[in-house]
């Protein structure tokens, strides 16, 4: 029973085509995104991977002597890592990424306020993007306790006129520790926290906005128990809250008008929490359907007006119950095939962006079916992951049908390993 469990467990790690799997086989696996309120990819998670070390950073200890470049979100941005291990239970990891910037001052709500009650103040970035760099570590204390912690500093800088100018810094640090209960069994717990801030920016009418503090944690609870010869329930829960606020300055230049007065906030909050059940019935086959909750809060609260009392503008919730299931099958020694779905049902909770009588909310939800399919390939230490446009298997090849597929492959990774 005991080589059994074994033999099974390794099988499922084998199967994303390398140990050290990307960004883009989540993504070919979850069918998340915009279903899932883009507020957490449970997947990144609940299938052992390698990719959000910011998550849980103590499974780096499990991915050794790597390096991959994963293009994520179209052909513009991606990220890099590379993976050393200082000994059998050690591994340093150095990362960087090039990912879409939602500036620290112009942080949307759901209902897409980025001006907390303040006129005039709708900063619009001419690079949106987040260069970060980052440092990892994780070790193995012991026979069942697992270590890791990443520290990452990001920026964003656009130098303009003297009316448009703004320099965005984000400093995340993250801090995990798994238990191996046995060989089957584990418990793993993730904390991460954000700190940033930006630059005085000009408006086109002399205004100047200074940053009035940000502040983000997450935290994260895995688990992994062996239900069944051939099964894994894995359940989790994920909680995140940031808050970012901003103020008017009057410049040396203005005359007094009370400007100052001006200040307005926006907070964020999301939770999930679900289970999947991940079952392998024979070597090189992977199924892990899901079930789970996803909740988000949004508000944006301000004054527009000087000396005049901060108010609630928007005060936004979804609520999203999702199900859902990923599957991955070694076709050959050198090919893996992926296929994720989810249906997810959005309930929005809007209040009007001024405060008016409860007769006056609106309630919709929406009905939100995604599936997304992938390949995986390795060969020699090199592997190549792809996150395969659906569409293309409705269109067919260009040269066939004369249905054009754009993009082929949504995201796609290449890496090597020693």
């Amino acid at each position: 029973m005991k080589k059994l469990l074994t033999a099974v467990v390794a099988g499922t790690l084998a199967l994303g085509g390398s140990a050290y799997a990307t960004e883009t086989r989540i993504n070919s696996l979850s069918a998340g995104g915009p279903g899932n309120g883009q507020a957490f990819n449970e997947k990144s998670v609940t299938i052992k991977d390698s990719a959000n070390i910011d998550t849980l950073p103590q499974t780096m200890v499990t991915y050794k002597n790597s390096v991959d470049v994963d293009n994520t979100v179209g052909s513009s941005y991606g990220s890099m890592n590379i993976r050393y291990a200082l000994s059998d239970d050690a591994v340093l990891t150095l990362f960087g990424k090039r990912s879409p910037w939602q500036g620290v001052a112009s942080q949307q709500t759901i209902d897409k306020n980025t001006a907390p009650g303040i006129a005039g103040f709708n900063p619009v970035p001419k690079d949106p993007t987040n260069h970060q760099f980052g440092i990892g570590f994780g070790m193995k204390a012991g026979e069942s306790l697992r270590l890791g912690t990443t520290l990452s500093i990001g920026g964003h800088r656009v130098d303009g006129n003297s009316t448009n100018q703004q320099s965005n810094t984000a400093v995340n640090f993250a801090a995990g520790i798994g238990f191996d209960l046995s060989e089957t069994n584990s418990l793993d717990f993730g904390l991460g926290l954000t700190f940033g801030s930006f630059t005085n920016i000009e408006g086109t009418a002399g205004d100047r906005y200074v940053p009035n503090g940000l502040f983000g944690i997450n935290l994260t609870a895995k688990g992994e128990f062996q239900v069944h010869q051939i099964a894994k329930l894995v359940p989790y829960l994920r909680f995140g809250y940031d808050s970012r606020g901003v103020k008017h300055a009057s410049r040396n230049d203005e005359n007094g008008l009370g400007n100052e007065a001006k200040q307005g906030s926006i907070t964020n909050t999301t939770l999930s929490l679900g289970s999947d059940l991940a079952i392998s019935p024979v070597e090189g086959v992977l199924i892990q359907p899901g079930i789970g909750l996803g909740f988000r809060s949004s508000s944006a609260s301000g004054t527009n007006v000087a000396f005049a009392p901060v108010q609630t503008i928007e005060s936004s919730q979804l609520l999203m119950p999702y199900y859902g299931f990923a599957a991955e099958a070694k076709a050959f020694d050198w090919m893996v095939l992926r296929l994720g779905a989810r249906q997810t049902i959005v309930k929005q909770d809007d209040g009007n962006t001024l405060p008016a009588p409860a007769s006056n909310e609106k309630h919709t939800s929406d009905v939100v079916n995604t599936v997304t399919t992938g390949f995986g390939f390795k060969l020699m230490g090199w592997y190549l992951d792809m996150n395969i446009n659906p569409m293309f298997f409705n269109n067919g090849p260009y040269i066939i049908s004369g249905n054009a597929t754009t993009p082929f492959a949504v995201d796609f990774a290449l890496g090597y390993d020693w």
